[in-house]
């Protein structure tokens, strides 16, 4: 509409300073039309141009982690084959992408503290590194360079206060590890030991209560919260057997994770509004659906990765619709503001879309169900993390084609460890992996054809 406005003001500047002959005014009335019919297909081109499209990034490969530090400054690590990672830079909203670093394994997952200011998780030679850059990206220095520890998820709470979530492989003693630094990682203090478990994801709450941080840990899909500053850690218990694959908590109360049963692997959107201790069901579709990362720009706005759709609520999730995206399967998402947002699939490569009117339309879905499947039952392999071999375990409920096919953090099929008629009852099987590097890996079972759940393991070597 302001681009109409002016195009009619500059109209009648144009007569009123060439006042001419009627002959010359017909002539610029016939220009005017064409002007008009070229702004309207303008109009046209930009609606369509704004909703979940496909970008090109500078780099071949699948977008692994993206974070913005406003409208328009952002960066994002592309991994292009097992542990080669390159980490690219925009400075206009996304639109465009400039490699700033690429070596090898040193910057996998990254947080920035401004625009200059950023700290990443990495590895080594048979080591794993935390890592500090002043200059945007484009050099680190290495801070903490471990042989014991796996660094995993990291969390800097402001420019002091930092806190990271490590592994300490060596069974039967593994442990969850909770570090503290307050003087960018020149030295970490060791502040909570769990039990074992595959370190995943950490976020703290930047507002303190009752003087001290709330956090959250997503490990091996064990949700636990700390209200402590991270000195102590509560798992968080849901009403059935299961595992969490995300979540995303507005504040120390209101959250949502994407939950995944054991029995029939259906995953769904729970909500709770009193810190997990009590958990509500807000979305469920079918078998054959995989719910990817779920963020909550508000109490109100979500959006989570689903099947070849991005899933939106702008009621808090007591109802949902989809968005159309040109990308298969966005089991990624990152919304910067209402308007500008990105989705991606983890698992392929070449999968990147941008959104700059919050996605476009929502399509209605139809009402979810409350019915859950009771057919097959996977579990997670043990032991997790394994070096050369794990069990995975399974359970049907009558007579089904079962396939078992295990894949790589790219998305290709590895092998097929089961494909066969199986009848009712409990199964386990040997995957041995002492001819695959180490790295994350993920198993799928497929009933009758259809998916009935996937898993992550982690071959440590």
């Amino acid at each position: 509409m302001k681009k109409l406005t002016v195009f009619i003001i500059a109209l009648l500047f144009f007569i009123i300073v060439h006042l001419i002959p009627i002959r010359r005014l017909i002539e610029i009335s016939l220009r005017s039309t064409l002007l008009i019919i070229i702004l309207n297909l303008t109009f046209n081109i930009e609606y369509c141009s704004a909703q979940w499209q496909q970008i090109a990034l500078p780099v071949s490969g699948q977008v692994y982690q993206i974070q913005f530090i406003n409208q328009n400054t952002g960066w994002a690590s592309v991994l292009q084959s097992y542990n080669n990672f390159y980490l690219i830079k925009t400075t206009n909203s996304g639109l465009n992408w400039n490699v700033i670093f690429n070596d090898s394994t040193k910057v996998e997952v990254f947080q920035f503290i401004n625009d200059t200011l950023g700290y990443a998780r990495g590895e080594g030679y048979l080591s794993h590194l935390m890592l500090k850059t002043t200059n945007s990206g484009y050099n680190w220095t290495i801070m903490q360079n471990s042989y014991g520890y796996v660094f995993s998820g990291f969390y800097m709470v402001g420019a002091d206060t930092r806190y990271v979530d490590a592994w300490y492989f060596n069974p039967p003693n593994s442990a969850e590890i909770t570090f503290r630094t307050t003087n960018g990682f020149q030295n970490i203090e060791n502040i909570s030991t769990g039990t074992g478990g595959v370190p995943s994801t950490m976020i703290f709450l930047k507002e303190k209560y009752n003087g001290q941080y709330c956090g959250f840990i997503l490990s091996g899909g064990i949700l636990s919260k700390t209200t402590n500053s991270g000195y102590n850690w509560q798992i968080i218990n849901f009403s059935e057997a299961g595992s969490v694959n995300n979540y995303c908590f507005l504040n120390k109360d209101t959250g949502w994770v994407v939950y995944n049963p054991n029995l029939g692997n259906n995953t769904k959107i729970l909500f709770t509004s009193n810190a997990g201790q009590n958990w509500i069901l807000q979305f469920y579709y079918g078998l054959n659906y995989t719910i990817g990362q779920i963020q909550a720009l508000n109490k109100n706005k979500i959006w989570c990765g689903f099947i070849n759709y991005i899933l939106v609520s702008t009621n808090g999730g007591t109802s949902w619709g989809h968005q159309n995206c040109q990308i298969s399967v966005p089991s990624g998402i990152l919304m910067i503001d209402s308007l500008i947002g990105f989705a991606w699939n983890t698992y392929s490569t070449n999968n990147f879309a941008r959104t700059s009117n919050g996605g476009g339309p929502i399509t209605s879905i139809n009402k979810i169900s409350n019915i859950l499947p009771s057919n097959i039952d996977l579990k997670q392999n043990f032991p997790n993390p394994f070096n050369n071999s794990t069990n995975i375990k399974y359970k049907t409920e009558k007579t089904s084609n079962i396939k078992l096919i295990i894949f790589d953090i790219t998305g290709k099929k590895i092998t097929t460890l089961i494909n066969k008629k199986q009848s009712k009852g409990n199964y386990e099987i040997r995957f041995d992996g002492n001819n695959l590097s180490s790295g994350i890996y993920f198993y799928s079972l497929l009933f009758d054809g259809n998916r009935m759940g996937t898993k992550k393991m982690i071959l440590l070597k």
